[in-house]
């Protein structure tokens, strides 16, 4: 297979996963939602610098650190799911206790940019599953025969990719025409978001314990 083939479909096959409704589109477009552009794009950011990290494990041959690792993949299913259940249970329990942005998209967030950065990353990273999504798409595209370069530009796709999808979500659902949509369901919303958070976090509790 030619080399920029391989990196065309890497990305490609990548690029098709974002029409799945995860844990990690739902907590970009909610943070966007009840706070803003800015703090979107910060919690996209961190969903992004987990896939950079899983995928450059999965890409290099690491996966093994964390799918071989027994006890410890297992604990970070179950500390994962742990926190996205306690994030859908201050979604659903305590509405009020992020308030609704109403400001111009070019605002600043209320609360410091590590609290969403941290948000998304955490999110990412709580399902260590992800990494071997990554490692059955290089099966698929790359060979032994692969030049390193083009598993690094490979890599670079995807991180890329990460990026300019889930800053697209956070301009697209902090634009003020739908965030005016959002206010009238606000709160079934946060309901039904709440709800597949928790129920994406108890999944990974599940699996962590069914692997011990």
């Amino acid at each position: 297979m030619d080399a920029i083939h391989t990196i065309i479909l890497t990305i490609g096959l990548f690029i098709l996963t974002f029409i799945n409704p995860g844990a990690n589109l739902l907590v970009v477009v909610q943070t966007s939602l009840t706070s803003g552009k800015n703090a979107g794009i910060l919690t996209g950011l961190g969903v992004a610098l987990g896939d950079a990290l899983y995928s450059g494990l999965g890409l290099f041959g690491m996966a093994a650190l964390i799918t071989e690792g027994g006890q410890f993949f297992s604990g970070i299913k179950i500390f994962g799911g742990l926190y996205l259940i306690w994030y859908a249970y201050n979604m659903i329990r305590h509405p009020n206790s992020v308030q609704m942005y109403t400001g111009r998209l070019s605002a600043t967030t209320s609360a410091p940019w590590y609290v969403f950065f941290r948000r998304g990353l955490l999110t990412d990273l709580s399902n260590p599953q992800t990494v071997l999504f990554f490692v059955s798409i290089f099966s698929v595209t790359l060979t032994p025969a692969t030049p390193l370069w083009a598993k690094v530009l490979a890599w670079l796709g995807i991180v890329i990719a990460s990026i300019i999808w889930r800053t697209l979500l956070s301009i697209a659902f902090s634009l003020p025409a739908v965030r005016r949509g959002y206010t009238k369901v606000q709160q079934a919303m946060r309901g039904i978001i709440g709800v597949a958070l928790g129920a994406f976090g108890l999944r990974l509790i599940y699996e962590g314990f069914m692997r011990r």
